[in-house]
């Protein structure tokens, strides 16, 4: 067992596929869901989780809802990217059990009843975790590590913006959050555009295909909700998958130690997130993916979505 795992997302399409990657991973403990704004409304994030949930048999793991807006701005979602419900349009059938709320007390007292134990994967705006580390001031101290699907931090030819030319989707959504937390002492690591849209790990029409042709519920659950993409922009990027695999393999992916300034300006550069170096002798605050093992990925990512 790799650790326990608190899941913080916005489902969206590439949310639900890291949800059914996380599912098929026995070494993760999930012990909840916490649903935030950002693809889309806090209403619709939260009951796509458990639309995902039991569409595969997972029903007992609980899904909470938390903040239904940014801490400063409006919320601005991504329906055109996920389609109107947030699921590629795709007819999931909606849940029989509603989300709970309370999903920021859930991160916290979660990380506090087991301190060194849990892994927080947030692959949404970071709102709920900034809340989290604001109103209960030891959840910094006391997580394990988190791991955020966010930014662009132009280390690799692949790290520009997909709002901006400076600013990822989540990090843009949210910027005074995602500031908060990228200035506390929690354990950070960093999955963001640098790697997650290098094609070699996006789902082409041949991949697609493959999907497509394997048996199961999660297989056929992802083929459902990829299709919007795949037809509208001819692939489909995992981004929120990979976060996930940077839990369960983090030797997959090449990282560097750097410290990072999240700008929460009012014009192009909102959400931009700027690397630099830490003094002499000292250590960066966050763990940044610049490289991945494209191959082993995709591998993994098959191979787990293959399963029943």
């Amino acid at each position: 067992m790799l650790g326990k795992v608190i899941l913080d997302m916005d489902p969206g399409i590439d949310d639900a596929l890291a949800l059914l990657l996380a599912l098929s991973s026995p070494e993760l403990d999930i012990l909840g869901v916490t649903a935030v704004a950002g693809n889309t409304t806090i209403d619709k994030t939260g009951v796509n989780a458990r639309r995902v949930l039991e569409y595969v048999g997972k029903d007992g793991i609980p899904v909470f809802l938390g903040a239904s807006a940014p801490l400063a701005r409006p919320l601005s979602t991504a329906e055109h990217v996920h389609g109107s419900d947030g699921l590629g349009d795709a007819g999931i059938p909606m849940p029989v059990q509603p989300p709970r709320g309370g999903g920021i007390q859930f991160i916290a007292e979660t990380i506090r009843k087991y301190p060194g134990e849990v892994i927080v994967i947030a692959t949404g705006p970071l709102t709920n975790i900034a809340l989290a580390y604001t109103l209960y001031p030891s959840t910094p101290r006391l997580v394990k590590q988190l791991i955020i699907m966010g930014g662009a931090y132009h280390l690799t030819p692949y790290g520009r913006g997909n709002v901006t030319p400076l600013s990822e989707f989540n990090i843009y959504t949210d910027p005074e959050a995602a500031k908060i937390v990228f200035e506390s002492t929690a354990p950070l690591t960093c999955v963001g555009l640098d790697v997650t849209t290098n094609p070699s790990v996006k789902i082409d029409p041949q991949r697609y295909r493959e999907i497509s042709r394997l048996r199961g519920r999660k297989a056929e659950l992802a083929s459902k909700i990829m299709k919007y993409q795949i037809e509208r922009f001819g692939e489909v990027e995992v981004h929120d998958a990979l976060a996930v695999a940077a839990a369960m393999q983090p030797a997959m992916f090449q990282m560097v130690e750097m410290n990072v300034q999240v700008l929460t300006n009012n014009d192009v550069s909102r959400g931009a997130t700027i690397p630099f170096k830490p003094k002499e002798g000292g250590r960066g605050r966050a763990r940044i993916c610049i490289d991945i093992n494209s191959e082993e990925f995709m591998r993994l990512f098959l191979e787990k979505v293959s399963e029943a």
